[in-house]
C-alpha cells in the first residue's frame, strides 16, 4: 500500500524543519554569538538535540500511524 502524498509531505515538512532548527542553534553555539557560560551552551545544546529528535520521532510515528488510507 502506498503512503499518502499529504502525509509523507507533512512528515518532511516536520523533519526539515527540527534539522533546520538544530542546525541554527548548532551553529549559535559553536560561533559563541552570545555572551552565554558553558553551563548554559551545555544546557541548551542539549534541549536543542532532545527537541529535534522528539519532533523526528515524532514526525515518523505520524506517518506510520497516519500514512496508510484504511479502505474498508
Amino acid at each position: 500500500m502506498a503512503m499518502r502524498p499529504e502525509v509523507r509531505r507533512r512528515s518532511f515538512v516536520v523533519i526539515g524543519f527540527s534539522l533546520v532548527q538544530w542546525g541554527i542553534m548548532n551553529y549559535i553555539l559553536h560561533n559563541e554569538m552570545f555572551n552565554i557560560t558553558t553551563y548554559q551552551r551545555i544546557l541548551y545544546f542539549c534541549v536543542s538535540s532532545l527537541s529535534a529528535a522528539l519532533l523526528i520521532f515524532l514526525a515518523l510515528i505520524y506517518m506510520v500511524l497516519k500514512g496508510n488510507a484504511d479502505s474498508r
